[in-house]
């Protein structure tokens, strides 16, 4: 999953020092953010868990935890000669500055920090803003990490600039962080090597959705003391997560409409699950499919008019519906006596993949729409949930445990797509379920994860 050089400094016990570029940060302060909330004993696990086998990350957060650790309680409200030991008004100004930051990347962030335990109200910014205090200052704080390696690679990357709110992810109150590591799955954004790029923390996340325009995640997950799953929009500049639902309907399989404007998701009915429609600027939330049997939509197509939905009826197995976007009764596209889910729609709308066991074991299929029977076996030796990038040059599944890219041309001689080479991008630990429990970003740089937790 990592490159060779990685995994051998790895395995020499080197971690490798990755660039401090805005992204990075934002990841070392979400993963710092949720680590403060947990007991020493347990923090570490956690820690390693957000990490994943990222080295030089593990060390960035274990050396802000220390600093946060090593941090007097008191510390904002000392004035610089007593944290310093320096009695100059340049120290004096310093301490202010940190001051200021702080409180207003506190009061800029909604919801509001959660309390770390042992009833400190030192975030984890104050811990950074210790660390760069004894940078800016020139000093070596009592505890020792100005002068560390860590240290020296924040001060020449500093992450935001003084005078300006500090970024400002925080720990969302709606998340159950413990039950969270619990629950035995974890939602990772990694890049096409498989490289982490962020962790959410997600209680039984489910389906993660990229918006159109790439910069927001939408997935179900549970909330604290529930027992089903609500929607929730995670924020991938700001780190801001967004509860979307609050109730025990079991909203889940969220899909973006084409303008990022809506969401379409199964919601519980007396007969077993109804596609809904529920537009983000309200909570006018409205019934587009509601028939008996579990449904629940896989894709919105671009052109806006249906959603692709898998459909379960008492007694047999699943078939893929085109369910129009305005209620009209739903038609089937495929519905044999083999398994057909998981359909996504090629971004011209030409071409539908799916996911179907006819040959005796699942694999990768694309066939022509509106009206199928142009079909072309995709995948090699098995393969599931297949998904296009943003252009349609590109299909992705997942054979055993790695995730293939399938390189898409127009189209042959005889109109059919075109496929190319296959290579395999990364492996991991994917959580397969009935839907599809990955996304790819529109340019195809990033995809959002649920993983199986590793030890």
């Amino acid at each position: 999953m990592k490159p060779i050089a990685r995994k051998n400094a790895k395995e020499s016990g080197v971690a490798i020092a990755v660039p401090m570029t805005p992204d990075r940060w934002r990841m070392v302060d979400d993963i710092l953010q949720h680590a403060i909330t947990y007991q020493p004993d347990d923090r570490d696990a956690f820690v390693r868990d957000a990490c994943r086998n990222d080295e030089s990350l593990h060390a960035e957060v274990t050396a802000l935890l220390a600093v946060h650790d090593a941090t007097p309680s008191d510390f904002l409200e000392r004035p610089g000669v007593q944290i310093l030991g320096l009695e100059t008004p340049a120290v004096d100004d310093l301490h202010r500055a940190l001051l200021t930051a702080a409180r207003d990347a506190s009061a800029s962030s909604k919801p509001e920090i959660a309390e770390p335990v042992r009833g400190r109200r030192i975030s984890a910014h104050v811990a950074v803003f210790a660390a760069m205090g004894g940078i800016l200052a020139g000093v070596v704080l009592g505890w020792g990490f100005s002068s560390t390696p860590i240290i020296a690679r924040w001060k020449a990357h500093t992450p935001w600039s003084w005078g300006a709110p500090a970024p400002a992810p925080v720990v969302n109150a709606d998340v159950d962080v413990n039950a969270a590591v619990a629950n035995g799955l974890a939602l990772v954004v990694v890049d096409r090597s498989g490289s982490l790029q962020r962790t959410i923390v997600a209680n039984r996340p489910w389906t993660p959705r990229f918006s159109p325009d790439g910069r927001r995640i939408a997935y179900g997950a549970f909330g604290p003391g529930r027992n089903s799953s609500d929607l929730w929009i995670t924020d991938l500049e700001t780190g801001d997560t967004r509860r979307v639902t609050d109730d025990d309907g079991d909203s889940n399989d969220p899909q973006w409409n084409p303008a990022g404007t809506a969401l379409a998701f199964s919601l519980d009915a007396p007969t077993g699950k109804d596609v809904v429609e529920l537009p983000l600027s309200s909570d006018g939330q409205h019934v587009v499919a509601a028939r008996p049997g579990i449904q629940f939509p896989n894709d919105w197509p671009r052109d806006g008019k249906v959603l692709l939905v898998t459909d379960e009826q008492e007694g047999t197995r699943h078939d893929i519906l085109i369910q129009p976007t305005d209620g009209s009764p739903a038609r089937p596209y495929v519905a044999t006596m083999a398994d057909e889910t998981a359909a996504r729609m090629s971004p011209d709308g030409r071409w539908l993949a799916y996911t179907s066991d006819e040959s005796g074991r699942a694999e990768v299929y694309i066939d022509s729409y509106p009206i199928p029977g142009r079909r072309l076996v995709v995948s090699r030796d098995g393969g599931m949930h297949p998904v296009w990038r943003g252009d349609g040059r590109e299909l992705y599944y997942w054979r055993d445990g790695a995730l293939v890219a399938v390189q898409i041309a127009k189209t042959r001689d005889d109109g059919l797509p075109a496929i190319g080479t296959q290579s395999e991008l990364f492996r991991a630990a994917y959580e397969g379920a009935l839907n599809t429990m990955y996304d790819v970003s529109p340019d195809g740089q990033r995809f959002v994860i649920v993983e199986r937790r590793r030890d």
